[in-house]
């Protein structure tokens, strides 16, 4: 069997990221390198014109839709499948996202009120996950970003994270088209 064919049924057939270590499990073989597949698989999607792609997410490759067509996908699904967080949720999640490992403590210091029901929601969502203790009196237990935030928000890495600036210029772009769109 030609082995394209395998790794792109394997694509198709889930909808986490494929990882190297899974690819050797299925196959057998640690020859093979996955990175080399995706980027033959990702040439004929390319020349032949298809409105799919595989990306590198969450430290594996996920088949994706092209984002110029997510348009179509959005109207025939009428909703996104995203979930919805609380500001408490996001804000607890960025805390965590840019200062990890971080303890419940830190989290409630910068937001200034109480983060334990938070922490909790967004562990029992399998966003976030506790690394072990602070080596600090009291031994508080630490906190970390998962695999599955970064697959939600389709980054790679916590690297690929924007910077601060970064954040505040988004936030200064889309409270100002919120301004002009106010004005019409």
């Amino acid at each position: 069997m030609n082995v394209k064919n395998i790794i792109e049924v394997l694509f198709h057939s889930t909808s986490s990221p494929l990882t190297q270590k899974d690819l050797n499990h299925v196959l057998g073989d640690n020859k093979i390198k996955l990175e080399d597949i995706v980027e033959d698989i990702n040439e004929e999607y390319e020349n032949s014109g298809k409105g799919l792609v595989i990306e590198k997410i969450s430290g594996g490759y996920q088949l994706l839709s092209k984002k110029e067509y997510h348009f179509y996908i959005e109207k025939l699904l009428k909703e996104t499948k995203k979930p919805r967080f609380s500001s408490a949720a996001m804000e607890t999640l960025s805390i965590i996202a840019y200062k990890q490992p971080v303890t419940r403590i830190e989290i409630e210091h910068i937001r200034g009120v109480d983060s334990s029901g938070v922490i909790k929601n967004l562990l029992d969502k399998g966003l976030i996950a506790i690394k072990g203790r602070d080596e600090n009196l009291g031994r508080a237990l630490l906190y970390k970003t998962t695999p599955m935030f970064l697959e939600l928000f389709g980054i790679d890495s916590l690297k690929d994270l924007p910077t601060l600036e970064e954040l505040t210029e988004l936030m200064e772009e889309g409270s100002q088209s919120t301004v002009i769109q106010d004005e019409n």
